[in-house]
């Protein structure tokens, strides 16, 4: 691997990192559930994949379908959309590693990119958890302890658009 594929990869293992370290702060049972079960999959993949882009990694594979059935499983139990995108986006990610066996060697470094790529909108699927967790705290709050939205509830005027 190149310095700077090394270099990125590093990057965005570490926005990763912050973006779940986030949902594990801030999320509730189930956002948590599906924070553990990326960083436990993440761990495991780097601890078993110590080879290069051109060879089959079976174990790679189990890991990565396991854990989007875990996802998918918590997705439909928690509500939450962005563990539903996470699932989805771990899924593509998990075919593409059939992507060798298709053809030439070109592409599978245009499957490595696009790897790259859903890990890179995977993470910004934690930071969008991040937000959903807050929003959804305040809407559970209807107007108490300083949250300021307005649901439209009761008979009075529509909610304004501020």
């Amino acid at each position: 691997m190149s310095p700077l594929q090394l270099a990125l990869q590093f990057a965005l293992l570490a926005f990763s990192l912050i973006g779940l370290s986030l949902l594990l702060w801030r999320g509730r049972t189930w956002d948590r559930a599906a924070a553990g079960v990326v960083l436990m999959a993440l761990t495991l993949s780097y601890a078993i994949d110590n080879t290069g882009q051109d060879r089959f990694e079976l174990g790679v594979i189990l890991i990565d379908a396991a854990a989007f059935i875990a996802l998918w499983l918590i997705a439909e139990r928690a509500g939450r959309w962005w563990i539903v995108m996470t699932a989805g986006l771990h899924l593509v990610s998990t075919l593409v590693y059939v992507a060798p066996f298709l053809t030439s060697t070109s592409l599978a470094w245009a499957a490595m990119t696009l790897i790259w790529v859903l890990w890179l909108l995977t993470s910004l699927t934690f930071f969008f958890g991040v937000w959903e967790i807050e929003a959804a705290r305040r809407f559970a709050f209807g107007g108490r302890h300083g949250s300021t939205l307005d649901d439209g509830g009761g008979s009075r005027p529509a909610p304004s658009m501020e």
